[in-house]
């Protein structure tokens, strides 16, 4: 546990080491002391008796226990917290980048949504988490009215493998008739004007098109391409310094129209084909401001805010029976030391197993229970049980292959809950598959519109653990959670790969 939600029962102003406060968690027996000092109070103002706070990086003391971070509560965190103890509570992560001129605004917009628990009338926001371990982040993915959109996700990216930094920014601002898209290394930037005849017939159309080759494709000439590009001579007088150019790591100071190698549309009589890149980053920033950030701004701020009510985790069947899966050398390496000690890991790597859904394909029949799967991002687990003398040969997980060079530990999976476990009946794809190969016995391989197809023949038969009544004839099931250390156990490995004997 490296986080919490506590309230603030006294606070010391005039401690023998700074001022400090003292507060208590349902959580914990006894109470959390944490510094008011910049370092570990990261609010402007003191917390009062009664107030909910978030700490974070527990230590316990012969006396107590204590917090390195402190905070307000926020609405946001509410939506965060689980009922399971091992589950540490995700920090929101704000988009407090500044690189680009309206980042600032773009954090007030969210800054300010929050300050009204996320609801404001005509805008919808969605959030997602990353991160693993007692480092894990939640952010606002997007937010969109009828007028506008961002996309945020922008960051300095992964540290390492399971480490993440905490910046986070804007990848993608819509504003009516225009749509701009930046990048932490400066590439770009690309920015679509849009050209059609009848805007208001034609923005939900321009807002949601994925912009790519409409000339080749033959679509309607709605809107230009515009890609960031530098005229200066480098100091160079041959004709190749004259040419059109990027600098790495720069922000290009012109948008020029580019029709992609005649795949996008060329520009016509009055359409500009050069464009200042600052100027039109202004005219964005200043959409922001004095368009959506007013918008809701003018929404009042309510006196209390509704947060969900936390919904009770699902008990995993005890019909379904023991889990395993193959791991890898550092899984059963991180697994084994973080179950003897999990402050010897980084906090990134305090977890057991990872399920991640970050390649999604759209399966099953458009139902909303049935979640859009990515086979390459679940954990799959076979069904049985697995001691240390099991040969790791006789173990089958239904459609997935143990990589022979890898996959050399095997790892018992025990659900404390079914949230976010499903099972799929893996001989769905083989009949389909098989049927397929049927038809067409002259080919020596599927298309891949037929791998899709069998493919979403399996995705069609997945449903919730929990709603599981038997039948399947290969079943398999899915992780698309963090399972903690106390959900796993590494039973045997290393064994020999194929390619050892």
């Amino acid at each position: 546990m490296d986080a919490i939600k506590a309230v603030v029962q006294k606070v010391i102003r005039d401690g023998k080491h700074g001022p400090f406060a003292v507060a208590t968690c349902v959580r914990l027996d006894g109470s959390v002391t944490f510094s008011l000092e910049p370092t570990v109070w990261k609010e402007q103002e003191w917390p009062e008796n009664g107030m909910v706070v978030f700490l974070g990086e527990l230590r316990q003391k012969r006396a107590g226990w204590r917090a390195k971070y402190g905070r307000f509560w926020k609405p946001s965190d509410e939506h965060v917290q689980h009922t399971e103890r091992s589950t540490p509570v995700a920090q929101f992560l704000y988009p407090t980048s500044r690189q680009f001129p309206f980042d600032e605004a773009c954090e007030h917009i969210v800054r300010e949504l929050e300050r009204r628990g996320w609801h404001v009338p005509g805008i919808d926001v969605e959030f997602r988490e990353y991160g693993s371990g007692e480092q894990r982040f939640r952010l606002v993915s997007q937010i969109r009215s009828r007028e506008w959109q961002l996309v945020f996700g922008r960051s300095q990216g992964a540290i390492s493998r399971n480490y993440w930094n905490d910046t986070a920014g804007v990848t993608t601002i819509v504003i009516p008739r225009q749509e701009l898209h930046v990048y932490d290394d400066e590439s770009g930037p690309t920015l679509y004007r849009y050209v059609g005849s009848n805007y208001n017939r034609d923005r939900e159309q321009f807002m949601a098109r994925l912009k790519a080759n409409s000339k080749l494709h033959g679509e309607l000439r709605l809107y230009l391409v515009y890609k960031g590009e530098c005229h200066c001579r480098n100091g160079g007088s041959d004709w190749f310094s004259k040419l059109p150019h990027t600098h790495p790591g720069y922000r290009s100071p012109y948008l020029a129209h580019s029709n992609d190698l005649g795949r996008e549309y060329d520009c016509e009589r009055g359409e500009p084909t050069l464009l200042h890149t600052a100027e039109v980053m202004a005219e964005f920033t200043a959409y922001l401001e004095r368009v959506a950030l007013a918008a809701i701004t003018s929404h009042p701020v309510p006196d209390r805010i509704e947060v969900p009510t936390e919904q009770a985790s699902t008990p995993f069947p005890a019909s379904i029976g023991p889990l395993f899966w193959f791991g890898e050398h550092h899984d059963a390496e991180r697994i084994n030391e973080g179950k003897h000690d999990p402050h010897a890991l980084h906090p990134a790597e305090r977890y057991g197993l990872l399920g991640s859904d970050r390649c999604l394909v759209p399966l099953g029949d458009g139902d909303k229970s049935v979640p859009q799967i990515a086979y390459e991002g679940f954990l799959w687990c076979g069904i049985g049980e697995v001691t240390e003398s099991t040969p790791i040969e006789v173990l089958e997980i239904p459609g997935r292959y143990r990589w022979a060079d890898r996959d050399r530990f095997v790892i018992r999976v025990t659900p404390k809950r079914a949230d976010g476990i499903y099972i799929a009946d893996h001989a769905a794809y083989e009949r389909r598959r098989r049927e397929l190969a049927e038809a067409h016995p002259e080919r020596e391989r599927f298309t891949s519109e037929e791998v899709i197809d069998f493919m979403s023949a399996r995705g069609r038969t997945i449903i919730p653990i929990s709603e599981y009544q038997g039948g399947f004839a290969q079943p398999v099931v899915l992780i698309n959670r963090e399972l903690s250390l106390e959900e796993v156990e590494v039973v045997s490995g290393p064994h020999e790969s194929r390619f050892d004997r």
